[in-house]
């Protein structure tokens, strides 16, 4: 049969990974302002560095 309150963890995991990679994973938690702030910092460093490897 199997455990229920293993079933229920299971459930509670896979929808709390799909609001993190949906949300950006661990900034997921952090208020909506300061995530997309370090969201467009990441962004600009990301874009820096590829113009800088060239």
């Amino acid at each position: 049969m199997g455990n229920p309150a293993g079933v229920r963890k299971k459930k509670r995991e896979k929808r709390r990974n799909k609001f993190e990679q949906r949300l950006g994973g661990v900034l997921a938690y952090v208020p909506k302002e300061l995530r997309e702030e370090v969201i467009a910092e990441i962004k600009k460093a990301q874009e820096l560095h590829a113009a800088n490897a060239k």
